[in-house]
């Protein structure tokens, strides 16, 4: 059985490595998003991430036009307004958590010795299921009948880690918010149990991107942020921020960058 405490990205690799016509089964371990995946479909997931997002949007704009003299003071008024705020570990960002458990970020603008809001990073909202929020508790082999037939394979395995599991299984019963990954002749697939069926997951097995840290903690001018509550078909950079423009103009809130001294005379 594989070692439940493994780094993720072995993980990853172990469940890219399947050998053909096996399986694998990942439940949700705990901590801070156990409570957020445990028995959630994905539309549920998909609505609370909607929500999430909507909620930054309406805070970047009612902050849009506020000037702040530092850091600390804008994340006071996002503590007010509601958000639970994390350590700062990356410049020019907050990162915040709502109540569903979903993690976003506010960017920040800096100049003539103030700060303001200048957008929201919710591109963590679009990927639903991370594999670091989960455990890899078992792998075996699918029978010759099972090489092909997707959707029945799914079911006798629902059947088989719930009425009579391999002896070896120390898992739960397979239940809502388990992805269970498929190679099938070759094709790997990984499946989000939902409460009626099973959705594939298709960005499951990718790996978080190591420079994004890096990349926004230098981005100038923050054309790269989401910004917009994404219901069709995902948009290019531009359109985003173009998106993002007209957002703030059809709210009439202008920014109006203020000097160090008006600055000072507002805080005295």
């Amino acid at each position: 059985m594989p070692d439940n405490t493994q780094p993720v990205d072995e993980m990853i690799q172990q469940l890219k490595d399947l050998p053909d016509n096996s399986f694998a089964i990942c439940q949700v371990k705990a901590g801070r998003e156990f409570h957020l995946l445990r028995f959630s479909s994905l539309n549920q997931l998909k609505r609370d991430a909607m929500r999430f997002r909507e909620r930054m949007h309406n805070e970047t704009v009612s902050l849009y036009d506020q000037v702040f003299s530092n850091e600390s003071q804008i994340r006071q008024q996002l503590e007010k307004d509601g958000f639970h705020v994390f350590p700062q570990t990356v410049i020019h960002l907050i990162p915040v958590q709502d109540d569903s458990g979903r993690i976003a970020a506010f960017c920040l603008g800096h100049g003539d010795g103030c700060c303001w809001v200048d957008g929201c990073d919710t591109r963590e909202l679009d990927r639903l299921v991370h594999p670091d929020s989960y455990d890899l508790v078992y792998q075996g082999s699918l029978a010759q009948e099972q090489s092909g037939n997707t959707n029945q394979t799914l079911e006798d395995l629902y059947m088989r880690f719930n009425v009579n599991h391999d002896q070896d299984y120390t898992g739960r019963s397979m239940s809502v918010s388990d992805v269970v990954v498929l190679n099938q002749n070759g094709t790997i697939r990984s499946y989000y149990v939902e409460p009626f069926g099973f959705q594939e997951i298709k960005d499951f097995l990718l790996p978080e991107n190591p420079l994004r840290n890096a990349e926004m903690s230098v981005e100038d001018d923050y054309d790269m942020i989401d910004g917009i509550i994404n219901n069709g078909p995902r948009k290019s950079i531009a359109d985003e921020l173009k998106e993002c423009q007209e957002l703030a103009a059809a709210h009439e809130r202008p920014r109006h960058i203020k000097t160090k001294e008006q600055t000072a005379l507002e805080h005295e």
